[in-house]
């Protein structure tokens, strides 16, 4: 469990998932955290991810930079964003390296767990 987050499995869709909470500042070391989380989830395996992002508030540079090039156990990742600032956020992380894995924003759960199921 991170400060700044949750990891867990969720048996029932399958998924690994990674809530951020409510006002987080997503630091490097938290991205570090959240992506070693989900490869121990993972189990040596490669997982659908569901990122709640809804409570992050800012993503700096260093953790975006992280994310993008971190080669983790995702085999697809839904982004959960809710605010305005959170679809900023996810939309700019994307346009900026064209992935090697389905990436995409929902605004609702279960859109989101509906299309990780398509991605085993």
């Amino acid at each position: 469990m991170g400060s700044d987050f949750r990891a867990y499995w969720d048996d029932q869709d399958g998924v690994a998932i990674v809530e951020w909470i409510s006002g987080t500042t997503c630091s490097l070391a938290d991205a570090q955290s959240a992506t070693s989380q989900v490869d121990n989830l993972a189990a040596g395996g490669r997982v659908p991810v569901l990122v709640d992002m809804r409570g992050m508030t800012t993503l700096e540079r260093s953790a975006r930079e992280h994310f993008i090039n971190d080669n983790s156990s995702a085999v697809a990742v839904a982004l959960l964003a809710g605010s305005a600032v959170n679809r900023m956020i996810a939309n700019f992380f994307i346009g900026l390296k064209r992935f090697a894995i389905p990436i995409r924003i929902f605004t609702d759960r279960d859109d989101a767990l509906a299309w990780l199921r398509e991605h085993p």
